[in-house]
């Protein structure tokens, strides 16, 4: 998956909709490797910029859209 699939899947959510991304592909995507704080840090920017939240519930990563547009 690169960033832009993942700006468009985000996009295209549904309010209040979850969508879950293995570690592994975030810290491809944003890290080397692993998700350290800074790789988080741009993830929830990211997300934001996607009007998402992010978050790591129980050791796994997932975004969720925002309810109001």
């Amino acid at each position: 998956m690169t960033r832009e699939e993942l700006a468009s899947k985000l996009d295209h959510l549904d309010p209040g909709a979850t969508l879950k991304v293995t570690e592994s592909v975030l810290a491809a995507l944003f890290g080397d490797g692993r998700l350290s704080k800074e790789a988080v840090a741009m993830i929830e920017a990211f997300a934001l910029d996607h009007r998402c939240t992010f978050s790591v519930e129980q050791g796994k990563p997932s975004f969720e859209k925002d309810d109001i547009f």
